[in-house]
């Protein structure tokens, strides 16, 4: 098989998989907003995000360690066994060691960051999550980096219907409201370590060994403030939210985020295909340069025309899908759509840090930058235009946190990858998906038409322009199809 149609056969397992699982979880938005208050979503929408932030310090970003140093010993089979046990067992034993500290510190570091949820039930059960998700993790990263992304792709399904089957029976069967879901959550986290210890710790070499270690820690410590800087562009605005609002907020716009995160998983579920294409790629760059850049453009308008269309129909969405107390949540969708898109513009640039070891280090200045700037903006842009203003803020920051890894990374790996026409192209999507807020006044199948009319006439447009693309990939998609 092709790379490039590895490549598109990795992508599509890994965002089929993923927009699946999202797509499953907005068919049952209407049931959760019916049967979960603003307030007992806003507890879940205030702990989620917190056990994002603290599993950062879990795996300490040696996720991204797994995934480099594959390449350099995928020839090896003994020092790749090796180095994976020696990023498990550390993990295993920072996880116990972080959570005996959490427990006994939880009046000063967690009470003050969840303000308004008891620790009992509620951040217990996150920290029950969090102990055991990150050797699951980490195996799903082994997976990634061999490209085996069919299993990856069955594992995550396997997870998502867990937790899916255990928040039906809680929140809706038992009605336990914010309690079930989080339940259902440290469940499946749990019932996931024990097969990943059954499945995965057998064939590695279970053991800390130092030089491995320090090799890996040397390559994913200087990653932890980048990492830190993504959760708090993607989830701080909840926290400020909640801060500045109470609960109902945060959970009002986490239901519009929810919508505009599909873009968010596109990217990520493309980008986990592409991080092991590229590095193969850039072996040899002067022959493969061109076909790099031409792959990260189209990517880039599909990510656009994707985004425009989430955007357009957010208001029609949630008079479908979620109830009046949540409605207004649909305002959030075009700005927070297209900071995923950015974002999904980013990796493009920090992929090559990624695979230049001596770059690994500046990744952080241009995420931490944002996320600095995200956190100043929500507390600028929140107390005026609420919900409004966290999502502007993430819009703001994203833009920003890409142009300076796109500068950092032109000193260090460049690739001649165009960020002007890019940034044009996201721009004229973005301006297109404004119209949402023009479109309005019209009876709801009379703006189903009008919206449908404006992405039909924008797909025409797209397939002028990359006509000759656009033929390439049906070729090659129908070839991947053949050889299945």
């Amino acid at each position: 098989m092709s790379s490039k149609r590895n490549l598109l056969k990795n992508s599509g397992i890994y965002s089929i998989v993923q927009i699946l699982q999202k797509a499953i979880g907005l068919f049952l938005l209407p049931v959760y907003t019916n049967l979960l208050s603003p307030n007992d979503k806003g507890i879940t929408d205030v702990v989620q995000p917190l056990v994002a932030f603290l599993s950062i310090f879990y795996t300490l970003s040696l996720n991204s360690a797994i995934v480099r140093f594959y390449v350099d010993y995928k020839e090896n089979d003994k020092k790749l066994k090796e180095f994976w046990g020696t990023c498990i067992s550390f993990i295993i034993l920072n996880s116990l060691v972080l959570t005996i500290l959490l427990i006994i510190f939880k009046d000063i570091i967690l009470l003050p960051l969840a303000k308004g949820v008891n620790f009992y039930p509620y951040i217990i059960l996150g920290l029950i999550s969090i102990t055991f998700n990150p050797i699951y993790t980490i195996f799903q990263s082994t997976l990634q980096a061999r490209e085996q992304s069919t299993t990856y792709g069955l594992n995550n399904l396997l997870y998502f219907i867990t937790n899916l089957g255990l928040n039906i029976l809680f929140v809706v069967g038992l009605r336990i409201g914010a309690l079930g879901v989080l339940l259902a959550l440290a469940i499946t986290d749990t019932i996931f370590f024990i097969y990943t210890m059954i499945k995965f710790i057998p064939s590695i070499t279970l053991k800390i060994k130092k030089s491995y270690l320090v090799q890996a820690m040397k390559y994913s410590l200087p990653l932890l403030p980048h990492t830190l800087s993504g959760w708090a562009v993607s989830m701080i605005d909840r926290l400020f939210l909640n801060g500045y609002e109470g609960l109902s907020s945060p959970a009002i716009y986490s239901t519009g985020s929810q919508f505009a995160n599909i873009i968010n998983v596109i990217t990520v579920a493309v980008n986990q295909a592409y991080v092991p294409w590229f590095f193969n790629k850039m072996k040899d760059k002067e022959k493969n340069e061109e076909e790099i850049v031409k792959t990260a453009e189209y990517i880039v308008v599909i990510y656009c025309f994707l985004a425009m269309g989430m955007s357009l129909f957010g208001p029609e969405i949630f008079k479908i899908m979620a109830s009046e107390a949540y409605y207004e949540g649909w305002k959030v969708i075009p700005m927070l759509s297209f900071s995923f898109v950015f974002n999904g513009i980013y990796y493009f640039y920090v992929n090559p840090l990624f695979y230049n070891k001596k770059g690994v280090k500046f990744i952080a200045l241009g995420t931490f930058t944002g996320a600095i700037l995200n956190s100043l903006l929500n507390m600028l842009f929140i107390p005026k235009y609420s919900m409004m203003g966290a999502s502007l803020a993430s819009l703001i920051s994203m833009i920003i946190s890409c142009l300076l890894v796109y500068f950092i990374s032109k000193k260090i790996e460049p690739i001649k990858l165009s960020i002007v026409k890019l940034f044009l192209i996201s721009g004229v999507f973005l301006i297109v998906s404004m119209l949402s807020f023009v479109i309005i006044g019209f009876s709801f199948w009379k703006s189903v038409l009008i919206k449908s009319g404006i992405v039909l006439v924008i797909l025409l447009i797209l397939m002028i322009i990359y006509r000759n693309e656009f033929k390439k990939y049906i070729i090659l998609i129908k070839g991947s199809i053949k050889n299945r």
